[in-house]
């Protein structure tokens, strides 16, 4: 970048500019807002897109804006201005022309991307690509050196006004803002019970009554009442198995890539035929039963194995397949991922072991968060209460998409994350809420504090949560108000989200809707620094 013996003017030279407005899924709201420069002698700018959703199809809406029409005609697209958003990734451009004669042969082009995507659109890539070769300008008016003092005069004014406009407009807002935490601080003060305070790092609880300076003060209020979500319950496991039954003779067991007591996962083969009647070989994983299982251990393996089964969404992995030749050992199929169990992949990266190619950053980590929201808020709106929301209830792919699977064989897999309290049942005591410990009352409340706990997994990189806590002491330290505490390099904003998700009355936990809003945006804020 070098200077002009005009300040107003700025030249880049032999720079190719890109930026992504949409990468997995993730809106780039910094890139939205980012005015695009480009030179005279560019012609098109591409842009490369994708809809990873299957069905249904996505639609999209093109208008093309020009400040001063004298400067440049109408840009034009090689697409139609409505359509759908192509399956396939597709390149398209937008061809500009400029006015050849207009202030001595210099334009400026002022693009303002105006995009509507809704959070739901998982589009790949979605990124603009220009050639930026001669002079590119201030963001506000061109004026060449030709230029009239009167238009100068006019602009200048034109540009007061608009500063004037703008100060009045923020200080409006500022009385907003003033007068709803005003509001918010007294309704706050009316419920002390609510407040859930934190502690240094060195402290392994917290207690509410503990100093701490990470209040998350500036997130939403959370509270809320529940919904009337019930479980689906199957009365034939056997009968919703079989609508999915594949012959013994199409699966084909490989490597054993976890093994308990009585189950294990393979890493398998599945013969498949496309609608061309071509066999074709996939990538699976195989969850099975060993001969030493009882037959109520067989019973609640092929039940866990059948909740989500039929649900379609990219961060569920559901059972694709059964078999049950053998009814003393079935075998559930489903679709496999690249980097496997998420506790395993999580516990891998930490050590720094042969085979980990990913060094996690916070960003990163705050991004497989969002995906497991957008997986529990799909379970809810479909009826269903997970109940045991972990990350050894995730897996992972590549680029790090994470996808939440029921939660069969995870109490011999995970024996650690079990506990029974006396009661002849094993169940994953320090993920619980305290009323689903107690009283074994589940809801959409009891699976935000289990995703608060599996956040603070994911930002310990495995670790095991209240691990100095006995299991029979866990209800009576919940109510006593310790929680676990801050982890290391773990942001305070990141923190105060996690906390919310703690509190002691379901009411006042967030929902997933407004945990979702604050990590986007937290997202965005990360990917402004790094």
């Amino acid at each position: 970048m070098a200077w002009s013996k005009n300040p107003k003017y700025f030249i880049i030279v032999g720079i190719t500019a890109e930026l992504y407005y949409v990468r997995n899924g993730i809106i780039n709201n910094y890139a939205l807002s980012f005015n695009l420069p480009i030179s005279a002698e560019v012609d098109e700018i591409y842009f490369t897109w994708q809809n990873l959703r299957e069905s249904p199809a996505m639609f999209y809406n093109m208008d093309f804006t020009v400040s001063n029409p004298r400067a440049m005609n109408l840009p034009t697209a090689n697409i139609s201005k409505e359509g759908q958003v192509p399956n396939n990734l597709s390149d398209n451009y937008v061809k500009v022309r400029f006015s050849i004669n207009f202030h001595s042969k210099l334009a400026y082009f002022m693009k303002k991307n105006e995009i509507s995507l809704s959070h739901s659109l998982l589009a790949n890539t979605f990124k603009s690509t220009a050639m930026i070769k001669g002079i590119s300008l201030s963001r506000c008016h061109f004026i060449s050196e030709q230029s009239r003092p009167d238009s100068l005069t006019t602009s200048t004014h034109i540009f007061y006004i608009a500063v004037g406009c703008a100060c009045a407009l923020i200080l409006l807002i500022a009385l907003a803002v003033a007068v709803y935490y005003l509001n918010s601080q007294k309704s706050s003060d009316s419920d002390s019970s609510s407040n859930q305070a934190l502690t240094a790092q060195s402290q392994t609880f917290l207690r509410p009554d503990t100093p701490n300076n990470a209040t998350g003060a500036g997130l939403p209020n959370f509270r809320r009442g529940l919904s009337a979500i019930t479980e689906l319950k199957s009365t034939d496991v056997k009968e919703v198995l079989n609508e999915i039954a594949i012959e013994r003779k199409k699966i084909t067991l490989g490597e054993i890539l976890m093994e308990g007591t009585f189950g294990k996962i393979y890493h398998g083969m599945l013969l498949v035929e496309d609608e061309n009647e071509i066999s074709r070989e996939e990538e699976v994983f195989v969850k099975t039963i060993s001969e030493q299982a009882r037959a109520d251990q067989v019973q609640l393996f092929m039940s866990e194995s059948s909740q989500l089964k039929g649900l379609v969404h990219p961060n569920i992995n559901p059972v694709i397949g059964s078999c049950l030749d053998d009814t003393s050992q079935p075998m559930c199929v489903y679709n496999y991922t690249n980097e496997g169990n998420l506790k395993k992949f999580l516990q891998k990266c930490r050590m720094s072991e042969c085979g980990s190619h990913y060094s996690l950053s916070t960003q990163q980590l705050v991004y497989m968060e969002i995906q497991i929201i957008r997986g529990i808020q799909y379970l809810h709106r479909k009826k269903l209460i997970h109940k045991d929301i972990a990350t050894r209830n995730c897996v992972v792919d590549n680029d790090l998409i994470v996808k939440i699977m029921d939660n069969s064989l995870s109490r011999d897999l995970f024996p650690a994350d079990y506990n029974c309290l006396g009661d002849n049942e094993n169940r994953p005591i320090k993920w619980l809420s305290i009323e689903a410990l107690q009283d074994k009352r589940f809801s959409p409340a009891s699976d935000v504090w289990a995703f608060g706990v599996t956040m603070w997994e994911l930002m310990t990189m495995g670790q095991q949560p209240y691990a100095d806590v006995d299991p029979f002491e866990m209800a009576s330290y919940l109510r006593e108000g310790y929680r676990i505490a801050q982890p290391i390099n773990c942001p305070d904003e990141l923190f105060s989200v996690m906390a919310c998700c703690w509190a002691m009355s379901p009411d006042e936990r967030p929902k997933f809707s407004q945990l979702l809003g604050c990590l986007q945006d937290f997202y965005t804020a990360l990917g402004r620094y790094i």
